[in-house]
């Protein structure tokens, strides 16, 4: 009956947490959603995140995610001590293929979504996985018109690099 009663006690209390975890997280998400971009940038009109990238990723659906920032360092001992900033990560992809990611940082997870709210990262990601920071957040749309850059189709081997092509067990310059 005790056993019971302890498993069942368990149960609810491993059940209950994940629900203030993503009440938090929510939360976390709602808040950087609603934030006005001009507090980033003041080039930029007062109107909230997610209507500003909604408008430059041209209705691409948009992934919310919040995380630690990047700054676990792995040793469970010190993270457990303190208490690591909350972020907010938006990724989506644009029209031409491009990859956009925005981090913005809005409390702590034992503090929850407080503070004021800072903008720690905007990043585009071509094709071929080059990323590249964005300076400021009004930047962005000129960026996403950028074409991206155009890589050398045909680069000649090096002096001395072996030749793809088989020599059909000729020897000498005429076998290539």
């Amino acid at each position: 009956m005790i056993l019971s009663l302890w498993v069942l006690l368990l149960t609810v209390c491993l059940w209950a947490q994940p629900s203030s975890t993503n009440k938090t997280e929510k939360a976390a998400i709602r808040r950087a959603k609603n934030l006005i971009v001009s507090s980033f940038d003041r080039s930029l009109p007062n109107v909230s995140l997610e209507f500003f990238l909604k408008n430059e990723g041209e209705g691409a659906q948009i992934k919310w995610e919040v995380n630690d920032c990047g700054e676990q360092n792995g040793s469970l001992a010190t993270n457990d001590r303190r208490d690591p900033p909350m972020c907010v990560e938006a990724e989506f992809e644009a029209k031409n293929r491009t990859a956009v990611t925005v981090l913005v940082s809005v409390g702590t997870f034992k503090g929850g979504p407080s503070g004021v709210p800072a903008l720690l990262r905007v990043t585009i990601t071509d094709l071929s996985g080059i990323s590249r920071p964005v300076r400021h957040l009004g930047d962005l749309p000129m960026e996403l018109q950028r074409p991206a850059p155009r890589l050398p189709r045909d680069v000649p081997d090096p002096v001395g690099a072996l030749s793809s092509v088989p020599n059909h067990g000729r020897i000498g310059p005429s076998a290539v």
